[in-house]
This record gives C-alpha cells, structure tokens and sequence, in this order.
C-alpha cells in the first residue's frame, strides 16, 4: 500500500505550509480537547474534596474560553483543509486526464468511458481523502493517543492498559474485515461503471435510440445495471456496517470492563473520584482519534481498489521530454509528410501496413484512396502522434509526430474529419475549440471558406447559438461544415482532410475545395476520400491496397473502389 502510494506523494509534497498548518492545527485542537477534562477534575477536587465553591467561576470560565478557542481552531483548520484537499484532488484528476490526453491511445482504448468517468468520479477522490484526511488525519490521531496515553499512564496504569488493549482489539477486528471489504469495493466500482459507462454511451446515442426504435429495451438494460448496483451497494453496506461495528464494540467493551475495573480501584481506595471521572472524561476523548484509525484501516482498505484502478490508467505516466534530441531536429528541404518503410499491426490483429512509404513535398496536394479497413484512418493517427509504428519512421515537417510547433508558434498539421467533434457550446465556441485566442473577423473568414457562414446566420442567436451535445442539433454536412471552418482558423502548414466532405453536397462540396485552394494556395494537403470528386486539382492520387500505397490515375479510381468488399470485410474495421 505504502509503495502504491509513493507515486501520488509528489501531490502533497509540494504543499508543505499547507500541510503544516492543517497538522498544527489539529495539534492545538488536541490540546484543547484534552485540556477539557482537567477541568472537570479540578472542579470535582475543588467542590466535592476541599470544598471551595469559589474555583467555580473560574473554572467555567476557563471551559468556556477553551470552548471558543476550539471553534476558531475548528473553523480555520476547515478552511485550510478544503483548500488542501480541493488542491490536490484537482492535480490528481489532471494527471488522469493527461494521461488520457496525451498518453498512448491504446493504453486507453481498452478501458470503456464511462469506466473512465467512475475513476474521475470515485477512485481520484478516494485517493484524495487517503493522502490528506486519511494519512494526516491518521499522524494526528497517533500523536493524540500518544499524548492521552501519558496522561492516563499519570492518572492510572491499570486503567489505561485495558483502554489500550481494546483499542489493540478494535485495531485487529478491524483488519480482519480486510480482504471482504476489498472485494465487495470492487464490485461496488465495477457496477458503477458499468451503470456509467451505460450513461455515457446511450446519451450520446439519442438520435440513434430513437431511430433504431429500442427506448424500451434500453430502459429495461438502465433498470438490470441499477439493479446490479443496488444489489452490490446493499450487500456493501452490510458489510461496512459490520466492519465498523465490531471494532467499535471491542471499544466499548473495553471502557465497559474500565467502568468494572474502576469501580474495585475506587472501592480500594487506590484512586480518587476526581481521578477516576478524569479518566473516564478521556477515555471518552480517546474514542474519537481510537475510532479515526480504525477507519484509517477501513479507507486503506477501500482505497487500495481505488490506487489499482487509477494505476492500470496511469501506467508508466512519467513526464515526456519537451526538448526535441539534435536527430529530431527538423532536416533542410524535408518532405511535408514522409513515411518511411511503416509497418504498423493493432494488438492481435495481422498487419494493417506493410512497408508503407509516402512522401509528400511543401505545398503538394494528394488524395489518398483505399477500401475501408485498408489503413487510412491509421495513417492519419500516426500522422498525429496518437500511434506509433511497429517499424519504420513517421515524420511531419521534418519532426516526429506530435512535436512542438516551430519557433513562430504555427501549427505543423491539422486535421478536419466526417465526424468533427463538437462541444455543448456555442458555434463561436466551438469554432475558437483548439484556437481560443482567435478574433471574430478570423472566425467569421474561416466559416465563409467552408460555405458554413450562411446557415450560421440562420440559426435562432447566430454565432451565439448553443449547439447540443455533439452538435446534435445540426445536420452531418453543417457539423462537417464547422469542422472545416475550424481547420481554416487554425491556418496549418499541412491540411489532413479525412472523409471531410462525404456528407456534402457535389455543390457544397465544390465550393467549399474551392474555397479552400483559394484560401491556402501554397499549403500541403492529404485528401482522403472514398469519392473521386476533386482530383484535378491534386498532384498525386494513392491507393493503399495490402498494406502499401501505389501511384494511380485519376480514372482508375472508381475501378479500384469496386474491388474493395472482401478486404473491407477480412480487415474488421481498423483503418
């Protein structure tokens, strides 16, 4: 546990003062908590031993005093708390996020999204309170029962062993719920993400319930995850319930046999009452720090299947050098895009690229042809960084992929796709998405260019209009539209258009390539489509067939295309 915990230390290390005062704070509401009860021996001594009715005053005012300081003490130690915690739950989810982001993609792909989102939501903030409430909160309360422990050592050391005894007790009872308390928490994670991994997929998919007619059937598939939950989340309260009671029982039996074994000291004449209500004042103080490790114990327990799960996400997330080594350094006169000898097979599938190479020169546009499942879409993500090559090298502008921009700050490479990805935000919003420091005349331009700036004007706010979740609301060819727009605004050196116009128009999409070749004359462009619309104005046209690509005519396009069924089929869909 303490090993799986190091790689999260560097969160709270950093905040030292923080984590001080928090701590000293605790110290001194320690202090006053344990102060309390010698009031109480004093007024029993004072009152009931020698009688002197005029320590009273005093002593309430003493109580009250100690009283107040604890509320300010409470009060700011809270404040100092929620920022810490605040903190170092939001570094936590960022580095989860960052991983997810920028770490390898099929790192990532196997786990579904609303897994993902039960790891943000669940395990990050169970992290979170073990290394600030659950550590610190446990340092404090050994510090607590050590001083206690003097303190009652000083009043009765009979009595203060069997306190300590069955703290030892509860401590033992609690471990023993250990490896039942694990497993239940996992399943407990596991139904809720399936429940929200269930979420996340069908309200993303409401146009497609609704064509598809299955609204029933899935209400029926929401009720069987709810129930699944149910039953794990009631059968995990049976057994929280227990391993917090037992433990809690094994403390109050102790302070039941110190009741017992009180009573045979006092009737012996070895300590006094004022001794002995002392005593049982702090063995009532003894039970909120006894009772915070043992639901330490408890929180180690259910967060060791929080620290597992956010690992398998985080795998080796140690930080990429940003500096580029002196071989990546961009070459003179380097191809646009070059791909060299790429060999490149998705986890037990045979090799979708075998030996592929392509070179495209500053400012020459190519389309690129193949059937589905030929290795497009994979060219594109090794073309962005999101893959790596099994052999052979990838180079964009003379950089790896995913290399800083150059020293003027532009982009090397962008990209506009069939499905643009598109925010529960305003048009503007959507359109500023990877650009956030554009001007409005910038945006306005880049809608005109991809022939999206009349149907903006016709929506109800204009550019203010606030799309749906993934821009639902509009049709295929308007979010293609915006799409195009937003790679017109990031202005690129090199333009990768996937499939960018399949949902256009022939005259939409005429305009819009006109535009395009108007806007950025000398710009390198990868056109891939499945239509032969357009190709006079390319340089090159490519076919990707077995894993490599070809030079062809632009008449022999439609011929290729027809040939395409059976590898589509033997492909299954990667590409």
């Amino acid at each position: 546990m303490l090993s799986e915990l190091r790689r999260y230390a560097r969160h709270v290390a950093g905040r030292r003062a923080a984590l001080a005062a928090v701590f000293a704070l605790g110290l001194a509401g320690a202090a006053v908590s344990l102060a309390t009860p010698l009031l109480g021996m004093a007024f029993i001594d004072a009152v009931a031993t020698r009688g002197d009715f005029a320590a009273v005053p005093g002593i309430a005012l003493a109580l009250v005093g100690l009283a107040l300081l604890d509320l300010a003490l409470t009060a700011l130690s809270g404040r100092v708390h929620a920022g810490l915690s605040a903190d170092v739950l939001a570094e936590l989810r960022a580095r989860l996020f960052d991983r997810c982001a920028d770490g390898p993609l099929a790192a990532v792909e196997r786990f579904r999204h609303g897994d993902l989102l039960a790891r943000f939501g669940t395990d990050v903030p169970r992290i979170e309170a073990l290394l600030v409430e659950g550590l610190l909160g446990g340092v404090a309360s050994l510090l607590f029962l050590a001083v206690a422990a003097a303190i009652t050592f000083s009043l009765s050391p009979p009595l203060a062993l069997w306190s300590f005894a069955g703290l030892a007790l509860a401590l033992v009872a609690a471990n023993a719920f250990r490896r039942p308390v694990e497993a239940r928490t996992r399943r407990v994670r596991e139904a809720m993400a399936d429940l929200s991994h269930f979420l996340a997929e069908r309200l993303a998919a409401l146009r497609a319930i609704r064509l598809h007619g299955t609204a029933r059937s899935e209400a029926g598939e929401l009720a069987r995850a709810n129930a699944l939950l149910r039953r794990e989340v009631v059968g995990f309260q049976w057994l929280d319930a227990a391993s917090a009671g037992v433990p809690g029982l094994a403390l109050t039996l102790a302070l039941a046999w110190i009741y017992v074994a009180g009573g045979r000291l006092l009737e012996a004449g070895t300590i006094s009452l004022g001794t002995f209500v002392a005593f049982v004042l702090y063995q009532g103080r003894l039970f909120a720090p006894a009772q915070g490790l043992v639901g330490l114990v408890r929180n180690l327990q259910q967060a060791r299947v929080s620290l597992e799960r956010v690992a398998e996400v985080l795998g080796d997330d140690a930080p990429r050098a940003q500096a580029l080594p002196p071989s990546a350094a961009p070459r003179e006169a380097a191809p646009a895009i070059e791909l060299a000898d790429v060999w490149f097979a998705y986890a037990g599938k045979p090799p979708v690229l075998r030996g592929a190479s392509l070179a495209l020169a500053p400012g020459e546009q190519v389309a690129l042809f193949g059937a589905s499942g030929a290795g497009k879409s994979t060219i594109v993500q090794l073309l962005f960084g999101l893959r790596e090559p099994v052999a052979g090298t990838v180079r964009v502008d003379g950089r790896p992929p995913g290399a800083a921009p150059d020293v003027a700050g532009a982009a090397a490479i962008g990209y506009a796709g069939a499905e643009p990805f598109l925010l529960h935000a305003t048009v503007e919003e959507n359109l500023r998405y990877g650009c956030p420091g554009a001007g409005r005349a910038a945006i306005e331009r880049a809608a005109a260019i991809a022939d999206a700036d009349r149907f903006i004007a016709e929506l109800p706010d204009g550019y203010a209009t606030v799309v749906g979740g993934r821009g639902l609301a509009l049709s295929d060819g308007q979010r293609q539209r915006l799409g195009i727009a937003r790679l017109a605004l990031r202005a690129p050196r090199i333009l990768v258009l996937d499939e960018a116009f399949s949902a256009l128009d022939l005259d939409t999409e005429l305009r819009v390539r006109r535009n395009l070749r108007a806007a950025f004359p000398d710009r390198t462009a990868l056109v891939i489509s499945h239509r032969p619309v357009g190709l006079a104005e390319c340089t090159r046209v490519l076919f990707l067939r077995d894993g490599r690509l070809a030079p062809i005519a632009p008449g022999d396009v439609p011929s290729f295309a027809a040939r395409s069924p059976a590898r589509a089929a033997r492909r299954e869909g990667h590409g």
